[in-house]
C-alpha cells in the first residue's frame, strides 16, 4: 500500500507502483491504473484505514531499515509512531527537528509528545490546498420550473474559508427557490463553530493569504506562533499569501522555514517539487 485516505463512508486506497496484481477484476476497477476507492459500512472507514496504515507502514520503514543496515548505513536510521493513528514514520537521513509529519493521518507533533494539530480536523483542504480546519459539507440546490422541479447535491471537503465561498454560491442560486437556503445557511453555521480556540483566526489569515495581501496575514499569523511556534503548516499559508502577492523571497523564506521545523513536511515538499517541475519546463 501506498498511501490511503477517507472521505465520508469511502475509504481511497493508493497502490504502490511497485505492486504486481494479480487479480484481473481488481485491474480494471482500478482509477489511474492504481486508485482503488471502497464505501464501507459495517466499520468506522477512519478505523480501518487506520488499521492499514499501521500495517503498511511498519513494512515500509521495516524495508528501509533492512536496506540500510545492507548498505551498512544503520546508523541512519531512525523512526518513531504517530501518537495519533500508531503509523510508523520513517525519518532516517532527517535532522531533528521540532516537528514530525504524518503522512498517513495528516498529523503534526513534536516527537514523543501528543499531537498538537490533529490531521482529522487541521489539514490540507482539498480544494485551496492550504492548512486549515477541513469539515465535510453538503452542497445542495433545489429548482422548480413550472411542472418540473429536482435537486442535486454533492459532497465537498473544505476548509473554513472555501466554505464561505461555497456558502455564498448556495444561498444566491437558492434564494430564487427558498428551499435549498436552509442547507445554505447551515454550511456558514458549521464553517463558523467549534473551532480550535487558539486556531479561531486561522481561516482570516488563510483568507488574505489567498489575497496576496500578506502584511496583513502576517499579523495573525506572528499572534498564532504564539501558541505553535513554527508551525509548518502555519508557515507554509504564510509563504503561499508572499508567492500570491508577488514576494518570492519572503515565500521562500517561510517555506524553509516549514521544513527546518519539520522536514518530512510533504505538502511543502510538494510544493518544491511543482516549482522544480515548473522551472524544468521552462524554455531556455
Amino acid at each position: 500500500m501506498w498511501d490511503t485516505t477517507t472521505r465520508d463512508r469511502r475509504l481511497v486506497l493508493a497502490i504502490s507502483p511497485h505492486v504486481n496484481l494479480m487479480d484481473k477484476k481488481l485491474l480494471n476497477n482500478l482509477l489511474e491504473g492504481r486508485i482503488v476507492i471502497l464505501e464501507i459500512y459495517h466499520a468506522e472507514p477512519l478505523t480501518v484505514e487506520k488499521f492499514i496504515d499501521r500495517i503498511s507502514s511498519r513494512h515500509h520503514v521495516e524495508r528501509r531499515r533492512q536496506e540500510l543496515i545492507a548498505a551498512g548505513q544503520s546508523h541512519l536510521f531512525h523512526s518513531t509512531t504517530c501518537p495519533e493513528c500508531q503509523a510508523t514514520i520513517d525519518l532516517s537521513n532527517l535532522n531533528r527537528s521540532s516537528y514530525v509529519y504524518c503522512r498517513f493521518c495528516e498529523s503534526i507533533f513534536p516527537e514523543n509528545y501528543p499531537v498538537i494539530t490533529n490531521g482529522s480536523k487541521y489539514r490540507i483542504c482539498d480544494e485551496c490546498h492550504m492548512f486549515d480546519r477541513v469539515q465535510g459539507y453538503t452542497e445542495f440546490y433545489f429548482y422548480f420550473l413550472l411542472i418540473v422541479y429536482g435537486f442535486s447535491y454533492k459532497r465537498r471537503h473544505l476548509c473554513d474559508n472555501c466554505a464561505h465561498r461555497v456558502f455564498i454560491k448556495a444561498f444566491l442560486l437558492n434564494l430564487i427557490f427558498i428551499l435549498g437556503i436552509s442547507s445554505a445557511i447551515w454550511i456558514k453555521i458549521k464553517s463558523l463553530t467549534n473551532r480550535d480556540p487558539a486556531l479561531k483566526s486561522l481561516s482570516k489569515a488563510t483568507g488574505l493569504s489567498k489575497k496576496g495581501n500578506y502584511a496583513k496575514a502576517e499579523e495573525i499569523y506572528n499572534k498564532l506562533y504564539q501558541t505553535y511556534p513554527d508551525h509548518p503548516g502555519l508557515l507554509m499559508n504564510q509563504g503561499l499569501g508572499h508567492l500570491f502577492g508577488g514576494d518570492g523571497n519572503g515565500a521562500t523564506n517561510c517555506f524553509n522555514r516549514s521544513l527546518r521545523a519539520c522536514p518530512n513536511y510533504q505538502p511543502v515538499l510538494r510544493l518544491f517539487q511543482e516549482f522544480e517541475t515548473a522551472a524544468n519546463r521552462r524554455p531556455k
